[in-house]
């Protein structure tokens, strides 16, 4: 595998609900969670940042999608298909639509998938499990993950809640049924570095372990919650491949979490699945750290691949950042992992990606600007 990682909508970096991005660049609004796109572009606004992906139309696809492969040699395209909202026009969850996206608009994704498919490439698709939910958790506040003192996430819905789980499950099915040509599935855990404490939690744990949920250890909740979490990712991983039989199945690792709890984790993760390292920081001093991370992965009999990056905060980074990301690779793949999906996110800057591009033809690493 040598791709690249789209967010086919905003992903985790913005909503069309409170206007703090506006992908057309009509409202020059500045960016909020972004920050600035460089030392030297303290405070940009929207209307001087490169495209966002959610901004193209069937064209500006097929246009980036030549680009990948006449320019990158990619063979693989992994789309994220949920996020905080959904960048297709939902039947199912109407309330978590991201509205202005082109794909809402005028539906054009199936002739983009059939285009990257004559292209050679691979398209894969990716979900959020019960992460990144901000649309539907806005409208469903009862089905979010509840913290000790009882505060409620934002973002996470509860794997455990029945209204989480069947929007985790809706999500992925209706994706699967109304757009087809996928060769993979990808799960992505959500990003809660705590465990849920609602009642559906505390029942669910006390089922399994035969404990009292108020009488257990922080490790034992923890332990729970995480392979709870990850045993619902695989039922979903089962569901996908009810539709796509022949799909090769790929997880993401939330890093730091993963390397701790990968003893809990693993014996959830079947050895069929691809587990993708996502540590797109560890540069210099950092990479033995990613290549103990690596072999904590294998160390299990997984096949792993790795996720560098190519997107748009790489800028900040500065020139040297493309030769930095080569070498990390090479690192990578001196120890063997020969799997590369590159993560982009939202947004275009074909500096970064030429820089940083492993197989590319006309690579040229003084792109990327200071």
């Amino acid at each position: 595998m040598y791709g690249y990682y789209f967010f086919f909508g905003r992903g985790d970096w913005g909503m069309s609900r409170d206007g703090s991005f506006d992908p057309t660049f009509g409202g020059n609004v500045p960016t909020r969670l972004l920050g600035d796109w460089g030392t030297h572009r303290q405070g940009t606004l929207l209307a001087d940042a490169p495209e966002w992906t959610s901004a193209w139309d069937y064209s500006t696809w097929t246009r980036r999608i030549d680009f990948l492969v006449d320019r990158l040699e990619a063979d693989t395209l992994l789309l994220l298909m949920n996020g905080y909202e959904l960048p297709y026009p939902s039947e199912r969850f109407p309330e978590a639509v991201e509205r202005d996206h082109a794909n809402v608009r005028e539906e054009f994704l199936q002739s983009a998938l059939d285009y990257a498919c004559r292209r050679g490439l691979r398209p894969y698709v990716q979900f959020c499990t019960t992460g990144h939910a901000v649309a539907y958790a806005t409208e469903h506040p009862e089905c979010t993950t509840v913290a000790e003192d009882g505060t409620r996430h934002a973002t996470n819905l509860c794997h455990h809640h029945p209204l989480g789980r069947a929007y985790a499950r809706g999500v992925m099915e209706e994706v699967l049924t109304r757009y087809h040509g996928f060769r993979g599935v990808s799960f992505h855990p959500p990003e809660n570095a705590v465990p849920c404490y609602c009642s559906y939690c505390r029942t669910a744990f006390e089922s399994a372990t035969g404990t009292a949920f108020d009488h257990a250890s922080p490790k034992a909740i923890m332990d729970f919650y995480w392979r709870s979490c990850l045993a619902f990712q695989h039922e979903l991983e089962q569901a996908a491949q009810a539709y796509l039989p022949a799909a090769q199945v790929l997880a993401i690792t939330i890093p730091g979490r993963f390397e701790e709890d990968f003893a809990v984790i693993a014996p959830e993760i079947p050895l069929s699945t691809l587990i993708m390292h996502w540590d797109y920081w560890s540069f210099g001093e950092s990479i033995p750290e990613l290549e103990t991370s690596l072999r904590t992965y294998r160390s299990r009999g997984h096949r792993v691949g790795f996720i560098p990056s190519s997107g748009w905060n790489l800028d900040k980074c500065g020139a040297e950042y493309g030769r930095q990301v080569i070498e990390q690779i090479t690192r990578v793949r001196a120890m063997g992992i020969d799997d590369l999906c590159y993560f982009v996110g939202g947004i275009w800057n074909e500096a970064t990606l030429l820089a940083t591009s492993w197989k590319g033809r006309n690579t040229d690493l003084n792109n990327l600007k200071d």
